[in-house]
Protein backbone atom coordinates (compact mmCIF):
# COMPACT_ATOMS: atom_id res chain seq x y z
CA UNK A 1 0.00 0.00 0.00
CA UNK A 2 1.72 3.28 -0.90
CA UNK A 3 -0.55 4.92 1.50
CA UNK A 4 1.30 6.32 4.52
CA UNK A 5 -0.09 8.19 7.86
CA UNK A 6 2.82 9.96 9.67
CA UNK A 7 3.12 12.41 12.41
CA UNK A 8 4.63 15.79 12.23
CA UNK A 9 4.30 16.23 16.12
CA UNK A 10 7.44 17.37 17.87
CA UNK A 11 8.09 14.66 20.70
CA UNK A 12 7.05 16.05 24.17
CA UNK A 13 4.75 18.68 22.34
CA UNK A 14 1.16 19.84 23.63
CA UNK A 15 -0.82 19.42 20.69
CA UNK A 16 -3.65 22.26 19.75
CA UNK A 17 -5.15 21.96 16.40
CA UNK A 18 -4.95 18.02 14.46
CA UNK A 19 -5.06 18.42 10.63
CA UNK A 20 -5.37 15.93 8.36
CA UNK A 21 -4.13 16.35 3.71
CA UNK A 22 -5.90 14.25 1.99
CA UNK A 23 -3.81 14.05 -2.04
CA UNK A 24 -0.36 15.42 -2.96
CA UNK A 25 1.34 17.73 -1.39
CA UNK A 26 1.93 21.51 -2.48
CA UNK A 27 4.75 23.78 -1.90
CA UNK A 28 2.91 26.18 -0.14
CA UNK A 29 1.94 23.35 1.89
CA UNK A 30 5.50 22.32 2.47
CA UNK A 31 6.43 25.17 3.79
CA UNK A 32 3.18 25.52 5.62
CA UNK A 33 3.49 22.63 7.47
CA UNK A 34 6.70 23.17 9.75
CA UNK A 35 5.15 26.47 10.48
CA UNK A 36 2.05 25.20 12.40
CA UNK A 37 3.98 22.34 14.04
CA UNK A 38 6.01 24.93 15.78
CA UNK A 39 2.14 26.71 16.73
CA UNK A 40 1.22 23.39 18.24
CA UNK A 41 -0.33 21.42 15.50
CA UNK A 42 -0.25 18.01 14.39
CA UNK A 43 -0.36 17.36 11.18
CA UNK A 44 -1.23 14.41 9.52
CA UNK A 45 -1.37 12.86 5.53
CA UNK A 46 -3.41 10.24 3.73
CA UNK A 47 -2.51 10.32 -0.32
CA UNK A 48 -5.79 7.99 -1.19
CA UNK A 49 -9.28 9.51 -0.35
CA UNK A 50 -10.85 6.57 0.42
CA UNK A 51 -8.15 5.49 3.01
CA UNK A 52 -8.71 8.86 4.26
CA UNK A 53 -12.56 8.44 5.05
CA UNK A 54 -11.81 5.29 7.05
CA UNK A 55 -9.94 7.24 8.92
CA UNK A 56 -12.09 10.19 9.23
CA UNK A 57 -15.05 8.21 10.37
CA UNK A 58 -13.47 7.49 13.94
CA UNK A 59 -11.17 10.24 14.33
CA UNK A 60 -11.51 13.94 14.76
CA UNK A 61 -9.46 16.11 12.68
CA UNK A 62 -10.10 20.03 13.21
CA UNK A 63 -9.77 20.70 9.68
CA UNK A 64 -9.07 18.50 6.55
CA UNK A 65 -7.22 19.90 4.00
CA UNK A 66 -8.69 18.44 0.51
CA UNK A 67 -5.79 18.60 -2.58
CA UNK A 68 -8.51 17.83 -5.43
CA UNK A 69 -8.37 15.83 -7.54
CA UNK A 70 -7.50 12.40 -5.54
CA UNK A 71 -7.06 8.74 -5.76
CA UNK A 72 -9.90 6.62 -4.48
CA UNK A 73 -13.29 8.42 -5.15
CA UNK A 74 -14.59 11.95 -6.26
CA UNK A 75 -13.94 15.67 -4.08
CA UNK A 76 -18.29 15.26 -3.70
CA UNK A 77 -18.32 12.11 -2.16
CA UNK A 78 -15.32 12.42 0.07
CA UNK A 79 -16.97 15.74 1.20
CA UNK A 80 -20.88 13.88 1.95
CA UNK A 81 -18.33 11.00 3.59
CA UNK A 82 -16.72 13.93 6.29
CA UNK A 83 -20.20 15.27 6.49
CA UNK A 84 -22.11 12.45 6.93
CA UNK A 85 -24.71 11.92 10.31
CA UNK A 86 -22.63 10.94 12.96
CA UNK A 87 -18.82 11.58 11.27
CA UNK A 88 -16.70 12.95 14.17
CA UNK A 89 -15.56 15.25 11.54
CA UNK A 90 -19.33 17.08 10.61
CA UNK A 91 -18.54 20.11 11.74
CA UNK A 92 -15.18 20.04 11.22
CA UNK A 93 -12.77 22.64 8.29
CA UNK A 94 -12.72 21.70 5.51
CA UNK A 95 -10.40 23.28 2.77
CA UNK A 96 -10.08 22.13 -0.86
CA UNK A 97 -7.08 22.92 -3.13
CA UNK A 98 -7.67 22.80 -6.33
CA UNK A 99 -6.13 23.64 -10.01
CA UNK A 100 -7.05 27.22 -11.46
CA UNK A 101 -8.65 24.91 -14.41
CA UNK A 102 -10.76 22.83 -11.70
CA UNK A 103 -12.34 26.13 -9.70
CA UNK A 104 -14.98 25.83 -11.79
CA UNK A 105 -16.04 22.04 -10.99
CA UNK A 106 -15.44 22.41 -7.41
CA UNK A 107 -17.23 25.75 -6.90
CA UNK A 108 -20.71 24.77 -6.08
CA UNK A 109 -19.21 22.84 -3.33
CA UNK A 110 -18.40 25.81 -1.08
CA UNK A 111 -20.91 26.39 1.44
CA UNK A 112 -22.11 22.97 1.02
CA UNK A 113 -19.38 20.73 3.01
CA UNK A 114 -16.66 22.91 1.86
CA UNK A 115 -15.91 25.95 4.04
CA UNK A 116 -12.64 27.54 1.70
CA UNK A 117 -11.32 27.11 -2.01
CA UNK A 118 -7.59 27.90 -2.30
CA UNK A 119 -5.40 27.68 -5.48
CA UNK A 120 -3.27 24.44 -5.38
CA UNK A 121 -0.31 26.86 -6.48
CA UNK A 122 -1.12 29.76 -4.17
CA UNK A 123 1.25 31.44 -1.63
CA UNK A 124 2.03 30.03 1.88
CA UNK A 125 0.63 33.45 3.09
CA UNK A 126 -2.74 32.71 1.98
CA UNK A 127 -2.81 29.37 2.71
CA UNK A 128 -1.67 30.10 6.22
CA UNK A 129 -4.45 32.58 6.02
CA UNK A 130 -7.17 29.95 4.79
CA UNK A 131 -6.24 27.45 7.64
CA UNK A 132 -6.14 30.23 10.32
CA UNK A 133 -9.41 31.42 9.28
CA UNK A 134 -10.89 27.94 9.65
CA UNK A 135 -9.36 27.44 13.39
CA UNK A 136 -10.61 30.97 14.50
CA UNK A 137 -8.25 32.26 16.68
CA UNK A 138 -4.77 30.56 16.48
CA UNK A 139 -2.62 29.14 19.26
CA UNK A 140 0.74 30.79 20.19
CA UNK A 141 3.67 28.96 21.45
CA UNK A 142 7.03 29.77 22.57
CA UNK A 143 9.83 29.79 20.62
CA UNK A 144 13.26 31.47 20.12
CA UNK A 145 14.16 31.63 16.46
CA UNK A 146 15.91 34.08 14.57
CA UNK A 147 13.99 36.23 11.99
CA UNK A 148 15.49 38.89 9.73
CA UNK A 149 12.77 41.92 8.91
CA UNK A 150 13.55 44.11 5.82
CA UNK A 151 11.95 46.97 5.11
CA UNK A 152 11.60 48.31 1.58
CA UNK A 153 12.56 52.01 0.86
CA UNK A 154 13.02 54.32 -2.01
CA UNK A 155 16.45 54.89 -0.08
CA UNK A 156 17.37 51.00 -0.19
CA UNK A 157 16.85 48.01 1.75
CA UNK A 158 16.38 48.64 5.94
CA UNK A 159 17.08 45.22 7.50
CA UNK A 160 17.03 44.40 10.84
CA UNK A 161 17.78 41.34 13.16
CA UNK A 162 14.65 40.29 15.59
CA UNK A 163 14.36 36.72 17.56
CA UNK A 164 10.77 35.57 17.90
CA UNK A 165 9.09 35.50 21.53
CA UNK A 166 6.15 33.31 20.29
CA UNK A 167 4.73 32.24 17.15
CA UNK A 168 1.22 31.36 15.65
CA UNK A 169 0.17 30.07 12.51
CA UNK A 170 -1.22 33.88 11.76
CA UNK A 171 1.85 35.65 13.31
CA UNK A 172 4.70 36.02 15.49
CA UNK A 173 5.89 38.37 18.39
CA UNK A 174 9.41 39.68 17.84
CA UNK A 175 12.20 41.53 19.80
CA UNK A 176 14.62 43.98 18.14
CA UNK A 177 16.97 46.75 18.81
CA UNK A 178 14.24 48.67 16.37
CA UNK A 179 10.78 49.37 15.75
CA UNK A 180 8.80 49.08 12.58
CA UNK A 181 6.24 52.03 12.48
CA UNK A 182 2.60 50.11 12.64
CA UNK A 183 1.28 49.20 9.28
CA UNK A 184 4.75 48.42 8.15
CA UNK A 185 4.41 45.86 4.93
CA UNK A 186 7.84 43.99 5.83
CA UNK A 187 9.57 40.78 3.96
CA UNK A 188 10.77 37.88 6.37
CA UNK A 189 13.52 35.51 6.43
CA UNK A 190 12.39 32.71 9.42
CA UNK A 191 15.22 31.14 10.62
CA UNK A 192 13.48 27.78 12.62
CA UNK A 193 15.35 25.72 14.41
CA UNK A 194 16.02 22.16 12.85
CA UNK A 195 14.55 23.33 9.70
CA UNK A 196 16.04 24.48 6.13
CA UNK A 197 16.02 26.45 4.14
CA UNK A 198 14.80 29.26 6.36
CA UNK A 199 11.02 30.45 5.84
CA UNK A 200 10.26 33.11 3.78
CA UNK A 201 7.81 35.22 3.05
CA UNK A 202 5.77 38.85 3.88
CA UNK A 203 3.93 40.58 6.95
CA UNK A 204 2.18 43.77 8.43
CA UNK A 205 3.70 45.19 11.65
CA UNK A 206 0.01 44.65 13.91
CA UNK A 207 0.82 46.00 16.77
CA UNK A 208 3.90 47.39 19.38
CA UNK A 209 4.33 45.69 23.06
CA UNK A 210 6.12 46.71 26.02
CA UNK A 211 6.41 43.30 27.37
Amino acid sequence: MDDSRYDDRPEGSCVAHELLVVGAGTPALRQVAPVLRQAGCNVHRLERADVAVELLQGTRFDIVVAHHPFEGMALEEFVAAVRSEGSPCRDSGVLVLVDATAFDEVGPLLRHGVNRIVAADASCDKMLDAIADLLGTAPRHSLRAVVQLELWLAQGVRRQLTVTENLSATGMLVRGATEFPVGSHLHFELLVPGLAPPILGEVEVARHTDR
